[in-house]
Order: structure tokens, then sequence, then C-alpha cells
């Protein structure tokens, strides 16, 4: 992954993500519920973490121009089995 991310909190449960990868540069809005965060029994959850390493799991698979521009970690939990057991893992190692 040769992608620069930044992550800038737009809301209560909401993040941009903004992806670099040399002159290509892409836009996501990233929605989180609380549901979907105590699923991943992590005490005092940083929620910029979790939007972050959500960002990197999805570039893992597929370059910043094919990400969606709205990743609802709801719906993804929902639709990739993978993601949530990854996703704790990347957030307390």
């Amino acid at each position: 992954m040769s992608e620069h991310v930044e992550i800038t909190r737009t809301g209560p449960m909401e993040y941009r993500a903004v992806v670099r990868d040399g002159l290509d540069t892409t836009q996501h809005r990233i929605t989180m519920s609380h549901a979907v965060l105590d699923d991943l029994l992590i005490p005092d959850l940083d929620t910029h973490a979790v939007a972050r390493e959500t960002v990197k799991y999805l570039l893992d698979r597929e370059s910043g121009d094919e990400l969606p521009r709205e990743i609802d970690l709801d719906r993804l939990s929902n639709h990739d089995r993978a993601f949530m057991t990854e996703l704790k893992a990347r957030l307390t190692n």
C-alpha cells in the first residue's frame, strides 16, 4: 500500500478520509454506529483509529479510487465476515 491516508472527524460517529496515491486523490465518508463499535469489545475505543484502520483494511484489498465514497461500518461488517475480526486485531496490536 503506497497510499497516504488522512482522517478528519466531521461529526459524531462520522469521518472523512482523503486517500492520496501519487497524483490521484479520493475522498470517502465513513460512518459507524454504537452497535458496531460495541461488537468490537474494546474499552475506551478511539473512533478516529477505527476510521483509519477501516480505510487501511479496505486499501489492502483495493486501490483508493476503487473504494466506495460512502463507507458504512455496519454494512461492511454485514457483508465482509473477516472485517470485524481483522479490525479488532488491528486496533489491539
